[in-house]
């Protein structure tokens, strides 16, 4: 948010609130990946770099990729113009953001198609086989990270946003986890990239605990 924002807030509180409430309300129904990639549309449309900038960040974080990023300006291009969308690419190129690396695009949504294909329960490990802290389990052809708190527990897949590389366990380091490939470090307690990268995080693994074992929805 802006300074002038934070300004009309303060002394124009009335008059201002009602305007983000509309829009909240009016999106209530959409999810976080379509409304900030919808977000994205309307910085192109309006060409707002800093806009652009903010949410285009926030569209890749909640789980678009660059390929729906730059399919959706495309498919917009009757109300946006070409000019608007390659002013937007500009922009996007002088982020140097990996995800929309040319020998990326498209990995991704491969990686995503086969998943998708095969997704169902698996029966991953018995709770008492898991360890405190961070370890990395197979399944399958696939693997995942699970991360143990007491009784809480997150799961990661254990391929990097990155570059779609299969992070191996021993890239582990406490609750740390380092992919090899371009030594993007993750922290295993929530997913976030916190060093290199600093972009998207690593993708969560619905679970549920029955009988005692741990199950993974992948």
């Amino acid at each position: 948010m802006s300074d002038a924002l934070d300004y009309l807030l303060d002394v124009r509180k009335d008059a201002i609130q009602p305007y983000f409430k509309f829009l909240k309300e009016g999106g209530k129904h959409l999810d976080d990946k379509t409304r900030f990639l919808l977000s994205v549309i309307t910085k192109v449309n309006a060409q707002t770099e800093a806009g652009l900038k903010q949410y285009l960040k926030r569209a890749l974080k909640e789980g678009n990729s660059a390929d729906e990023i730059l399919d959706a300006m495309l498919v917009c291009m009757p109300t946006l113009g070409l000019s608007k969308i390659i002013w937007a690419v500009d922009i996007i190129l002088k982020m140097e953001l990996p995800e929309f690396d040319p020998e990326k695009l498209g990995k991704i949504e491969q990686t995503k198609a086969v998943q998708t294909k095969k997704k169902q329960w698996h029966k991953l490990i018995e709770i008492t086989d898991i360890k405190e802290g961070a370890s990395r389990f197979e399944y399958g052809k696939q693997a995942c990270f699970v991360s143990r708190d007491g009784d809480d527990f997150i799961v990661f897949d254990s391929i990097c946003p990155h570059k779609a590389s299969n992070i191996p366990g021993d890239a582990i380091d406490g609750m740390t986890l380092e992919c090899p490939m371009h030594h993007w470090k993750f922290n295993l307690e929530n997913g976030e990239c916190i060093e290199n990268g600093n972009q998207q995080p690593l993708t969560k693994i619905k679970y549920k605990i029955e009988g005692n074992y741990l199950f993974v929805y992948s």
